[in-house]
């Protein structure tokens, strides 16, 4: 399968050899630029996006031989993967690769930071069960994020190599599901609702005007044609508060600021104030808050 890995896996009846295996070259160039050997990224499991950590991809994990360097793939003029380095001088072609996977660190005492309710919807075998969805998000400045679902093979300790001794985990991508999505493409909610933007806990509030929401962002708009946004850096993190309305309690979101104009910024949501304390934002959380802005009477 290579659109999850390979396109065509025929086996005979009777016998074990399978056909050539057909590579989607423009997708493994992509997943090579995006998400490659070294590369820092955050991922969430089970398709839980409110559950979103760390990780970094320390390998990779071709026919069960294993790259720890980014020169250990081999690229044509144009960029494009032609093979891999493995067992320092040998090279394996492209067209002989049946196995490809990429190698994570055991990242389960994480789930000590969750709550008790959160880790119970992951199950006892935690985010790393066989056959549990990671989904893969490289984090950019820029409008398109690279994802990548992948499924967990089996946790394994190195026994061998620049890692030895190390509990990792090996997880096998689904090229399909490689895309560059875009973090503004999600339903969003188009409003003009009163806001304040907190840039520091004890700072006044900068009032401007919630312009739309979404899953993973909100757009704020000044509230006055002379008015301009206050100097903010990216990745700078801010308090954002609005009603939905005189008897609900106030929305207070944390996030970080992604782009910033004289006009207008976006934030990117990270948590969600609730109970005392600021937390994970979950599915329910953006529903209520969708549902009530679309049911905003004036």
């Amino acid at each position: 399968m290579f659109k999850k890995l390979w396109n065509s896996f025929n086996s005979p009846t009777t016998g074990n050899t399978v056909d050539a295996t057909i590579f989607d070259r423009a997708k493994l160039k992509m997943l090579n630029e995006h998400f490659h050997i070294g590369k820092k990224l955050r991922y969430y499991p089970e398709y839980q996006r409110e559950i979103v950590f760390n990780t970094v991809i320390i390998a990779y994990c071709v026919n069960s031989q294993f790259l720890y360097s980014r020169d250990d793939v081999l690229l044509d003029a144009e960029g494009f993967p032609t093979g891999f380095q493995v067992s320092g001088t040998s090279v394996l072609a492209l067209e002989n690769v049946q196995k490809f996977q990429l190698l994570v660190p055991d990242t389960s005492d994480m789930e000590k930071t969750l709550s008790y309710a959160t880790r119970a919807e992951l199950g006892r075998a935690g985010q790393f069960r066989q056959g549990n969805a990671i989904t893969l998000v490289v984090e950019t400045e820029k409008r398109s994020i690279p994802t990548l679902d992948t499924t967990v093979d089996r946790r394994h300790i190195m026994k061998a190599g620049p890692y030895e001794g190390s509990s990792t985990v090996l997880v096998t991508p689904d090229f399909d599901s490689l895309v560059l999505a875009d973090k503004r493409r999600k339903q969003r909610v188009e409003t003009a609702l009163r806001a304040d933007l907190y840039l520091a806990p004890d700072a006044a509030p900068f009032p401007c005007v919630l312009r739309d929401f979404s899953e993973r962002s909100l757009r704020l708009r000044v509230s006055g044609a002379s008015q301009a946004m206050p100097a903010m850096a990216a990745t700078d993190q801010v308090v954002i508060e609005f009603k939905l309305g005189d008897a609900t309690p106030v929305c207070r979101f944390r996030g970080r600021v992604f782009r910033r104009t004289d006009d207008f910024c976006v934030i990117d949501i990270e948590h969600l104030y609730k109970s005392g304390d600021f937390e994970n934002v979950k599915s329910m959380d953006i529903i209520e808050i969708k549902t009530g802005l679309l049911n905003l009477r004036s």
